[in-house]
């Protein structure tokens, strides 16, 4: 935030900047979140374990032992789902 504009144009930039910071760019990068995040693999919400290092030696009961519980999975997906939807008084 600049300290102080010297010109109407100046102003003029940065309340535009804000405005659209605030709503056209934030709809374009936040509507999508739960169509990526839906599915908890892609955002689990917390990890148990250390997310593995070394590619292909993961088994099956490593990944659902990292993989956070299913109520913690529910309150994440219903986060998202939450803000993904438009609001009431659009």
């Amino acid at each position: 935030i600049p300290e102080r504009f010297t010109t109407v144009a100046e102003l003029k930039k940065f309340v535009t900047m804000v405005i659209f910071t605030g709503s056209a760019q934030h709809a374009a990068v936040n509507s999508g979140q739960y169509d990526f995040g839906g599915w908890m693999p892609n955002t689990p919400i917390s990890l148990q374990l250390p997310p593995p290092t070394t590619k292909g030696q993961t088994t099956e009961a490593t990944m659902l032992n990292t993989l956070p519980d299913v109520n913690v999975t529910v309150q994440g997906m219903a986060t998202l789902w939450l803000l993904s939807q438009q609001s009431t008084d659009f």
